[in-house]
């Protein structure tokens, strides 16, 4: 699966991506890379709604899980069992958040559990950032089951 095909199954399987105007920049089991336009999802003053910001960075993790459990299950459950977000700084245009494996140990223990047992999860961490400035952080528990 592509980027493109990614961003339209998401525009199918969750709507409300496309009313966010959400694109995916990048898709591969490593990195995935969202972004959001800010015209969509902006708040009374003008700047990106916390909500759309949380969404968009839920996603990106939600599709690295994905991108790494599609050729085991290709419809695989996958749910956010927690997270925690920290907004640094006013985001004012369009967003970008990335989600990347940080360590492939964590990943290779995640993907091991999930065929053994057929369910797992993984903590992942989600940036969204501005010309190397950090303007959101997120930490999010996933767990996918068949």
């Amino acid at each position: 699966m592509d980027e493109f095909a990614f961003q339209q199954f998401l525009y199918e399987q969750i709507p409300i991506t496309e009313k966010m105007r959400l694109e995916v920049i990048k898709f591969k089991p490593s990195s995935v890379k969202m972004l959001a336009r800010l015209e969509p999802n902006y708040n009374h003053k003008h700047t990106a709604f916390a909500g759309s910001i949380n969404s968009l960075m839920t996603l990106c993790g939600w599709g690295v899980v994905f991108a790494n459990v599609k050729e085991f299950d290709p419809n695989p459950h996958i749910v956010i069992q927690k997270s925690n977000i920290e907004y640094l700084f006013p985001i004012e245009k369009d967003f970008v958040a990335e989600c990347k494996i940080e360590r492939k140990e964590d990943i290779e223990k995640f993907l091991l559990t999930f065929n053994k047992f057929s369910r797992a999860r993984i903590k992942l961490n989600v940036y969204c950032k501005d010309e190397n400035k950090l303007l959101s952080k997120f930490e999010g528990q996933y767990v996918v089951f068949r």
